[in-house]
């Protein structure tokens, strides 16, 4: 593990109503940044990585292509495009960034069998350990003259472990180098971020397709390929999960339902449910009332 001046990151702490704006400097260093209360923003650029947990209430997410709230105890890797962040409401949320040129060649040489450093965007769950090195990184940043090189180190070990479960996925997408399968993987992810964001809205394969930069037909074929399903039946699916809560949680009726969610028909709502329940609509509002 190979350690210097620019592995100890710069501290930026925002309270109510600040804002941030990342840029490159002659010199780039990490950016570890804290941001608590209402009216906090953050903006990076195109060119950086980042990782990002939100700690307590609900952040907005804007990039090029959509928007999304971060929920509490949500960890965002992001390496695609420009980002910002927004507290509209009190939030408290933690990150750090880099350049990506920075970040990929730390990871590279402070992580063994990194490989090229690449991070994916997505969202998951924040790990503990994710949580509780960035935390620690806080602290030793905070304290002056303590070594903040070595929590630098371990917290992108964390993150790159936090991604291992995408190697399996990556094996799987096509091209002949490592570098054009990770390229793949970016794409897809960039779909499957965009489907899981949807918030039940339908978005058009077209549309997908655009956004993944692939024709429609091989995006259908790739994406099943690495995901095990097409973009149509992910959203599908997303769609009748988000059903349950509707039909156990609240009195709408199951043709309000089926046509919130974008069902065509009350009757092809009801078969769907029942393929990925095992039960009707009225036997699990039943089991709900008794």
């Amino acid at each position: 593990m190979t350690l210097n001046e620019v592995d100890v990151p710069e501290l930026h702490a925002l309270g109510f109503g600040k804002s941030l704006v990342l840029a490159a400097s002659p010199r780039p260093r990490f950016s570890l940044v804290r941001a608590s209360e209402r009216g906090t923003q953050v903006d990076l650029p195109a060119g950086w990585s980042s990782a990002w947990i939100a700690l307590r209430g609900r952040v907005n997410v804007y990039s090029a292509r959509q928007s999304w709230e971060l929920s509490a105890g949500s960890l965002l890797t992001w390496q695609d495009g420009a980002l910002r962040l927004a507290a509209h409401s009190p939030a408290w949320y933690v990150g750090i960034a880099a350049p990506t040129t920075l970040w990929t060649s730390r990871v590279r040489a402070l992580v063994d069998g990194a490989g090229s450093g690449t991070l994916y965007t997505r969202t998951v769950p924040v790990p503990r350990e994710v949580r509780r090195l960035i935390v620690r990184l806080f602290r030793r940043c905070r304290q002056r003259g303590s070594d903040a090189a070595m929590p630098l180190g371990a917290l992108l070990a964390a993150l790159q472990e936090s991604q291992s479960d995408l190697a399996v996925r990556l094996q799987r997408c096509s091209g002949r180098t490592r570098l054009r399968q990770e390229q793949c993987l970016h794409r897809l992810l960039r779909v499957h971020n965009t489907i899981e964001h949807a918030h039940g809205m339908r978005v058009g394969l077209e549309a997908l397709a655009e956004v993944a930069r692939y024709s429609p037909t091989h995006l259908i074929r790739v994406y099943r390929e690495v995901f095990g399903e097409s973009p149509a039946e992910h959203a599908m699916r997303l769609r009748v999960d988000h059903s349950w809560r509707l039909v156990t949680d609240t009195r709408l009726t199951i043709g309000d339902i089926s046509e919130a969610i974008g069902f065509e028909s009350k009757s092809a709502f009801c078969r769907s449910f029942k393929a990925r329940f095992g039960r009707t609509t009225s036997e699990v509002r039943q089991a709900v009332a008794s």
